[in-house]
């Protein structure tokens, strides 16, 4: 009986201390991570980019660009989450003023699922944050297709952090060796990718669709209007939002890319 009592003690302890830990996230992605973890409550401080309703409380004072040491001691958080391009400067400077500090992983095509346990070992979420992450461990047994990602003029290669989520969508950089690369339409021929996915940057989260505009801007480029996916119509469109930004918002942007699958 003494022993389940320290035990229900004990988890009772461990909720509290998790329910207290004030978070500052400059990174949209993690905080689409924090809300999957159910840990919305936490967020005190975010980005004006973060996936949050404009009815919560958290001030939207994180601009990584632009920080504000002031304005983010004043919030008192009692962990600043940054993303892996945030200034090192930044960072050194947070903790010199006694701010926990936890960045996130480096650009690899493991990154998402890295990050997702970092979160959540920090936020006392181990097991929920493994459950997120070993979703993108989970590839269907198919034959990959390769996929172009082309987002604001660069193109995603393998070894981007969106490695893990094209795999689990049965799908493939067609670039080897690179995290981003400036788009260049001679690598675009000699890669000859299935199809091609043109991200745009905006706020909101939108299904992928059939980009007619996209289409008829590659078939006037001589040499890529001859390429399969241009011929074959294997061109399409999204927008960013949450669900393409290093994070758990990932899961959804692998299960839309899945859905091109078949087509």
């Amino acid at each position: 009986m003494l022993r389940l009592l320290c035990l229900i003690l004990a988890t009772s302890l461990n909720v509290c201390s998790a329910e207290k830990i004030r978070v500052a996230s400059f990174s949209p992605g993690a905080t689409q991570t924090l809300i999957d973890l159910g840990l919305s409550d936490n967020i005190v401080a975010a980005t004006p980019w973060c996936p949050l309703p404009t009815s919560h409380p958290a001030s939207r004072d994180c601009d990584i660009f632009n920080p504000d040491l002031e304005k983010l001691l004043k919030i008192k958080p009692d962990l600043c989450i940054l993303p892996r391009l945030a200034n090192p400067l930044w960072a050194n400077r947070c903790r010199s003023a006694g701010l926990n500090v936890l960045l996130l992983s480096p650009e690899s095509a493991h990154a998402v699922p890295d990050d997702i346990r970092l979160i959540g070992r920090a936020l006392q979420k181990a097991p929920e944050a493994e459950s997120l992450a070993n979703y993108f461990l989970r590839q269907p047994r198919l034959l990959q297709k390769k996929i172009l990602i082309i987002w604001d003029g660069m193109m995603a290669g393998r070894d981007s952090y969106l490695g893990d989520p094209l795999a689990r969508a049965a799908h493939i950089s067609p670039l080897a060796q690179a995290t981003w690369q400036k788009l260049d339409w001679e690598m675009v021929v000699q890669a000859n990718p299935d199809c091609i996915l043109w991200i745009e940057s905006r706020p909101d989260n939108s299904p992928i669709v059939s980009s007619e505009k996209h289409l008829q801007e590659l078939r006037k480029i001589p040499a890529v209007k001859d390429l399969s996916c241009v011929k074959n119509s294997q061109i399409y469109e999204t927008t960013s939002g949450s669900d393409w930004l290093p994070g758990s918002g990932l899961i959804r942007a692998s299960e839309k890319v899945f859905g091109l699958y078949h087509k």
